[in-house]
């Protein structure tokens, strides 16, 4: 954790849905660094932390993260999509049954 002080953190996820666990990831590292700048000494360094997802839900979010990050655009969103189920093929355990679901889920929001 000592690398970490004064640096500038990527977080990634794939989907931001209602926000909590960014939120929670978020602020764990903070408290993280924070207790290592204090016992390294080396308070005045500036950590900063900027969110890449893949998907950004566009709804309502319970989870809040920094100010900063959102208003230095250190917050990123490969797509901002409707709040629809994603099933990302990585989660899946049986790929045929993955591929079905997403071309079911692809007609019903083509419809």
């Amino acid at each position: 954790m000592e690398n970490l002080v004064g640096k500038r953190i990527l977080i990634v996820d794939e989907v931001d849905d209602t926000r909590t666990t960014l939120e929670y990831a978020v602020k764990e590292l903070q408290k993280d660094v924070e207790e290592v700048s204090k016992k390294m000494g080396r308070e005045g360094e500036k950590t900063e932390f900027s969110i890449f997802v893949l998907h950004n839900k566009d709804k309502q979010k319970k989870g809040v993260l920094p100010a900063e990050a959102i208003d230095d655009s250190r917050y990123i969103a490969a797509r901002t999509v409707r709040d629809v189920w994603i099933c990302y093929p990585w989660e899946a355990t049986d790929i045929d049954e993955h591929d079905r679901l997403a071309a079911e889920q692809k007609n019903k929001t083509a419809a």
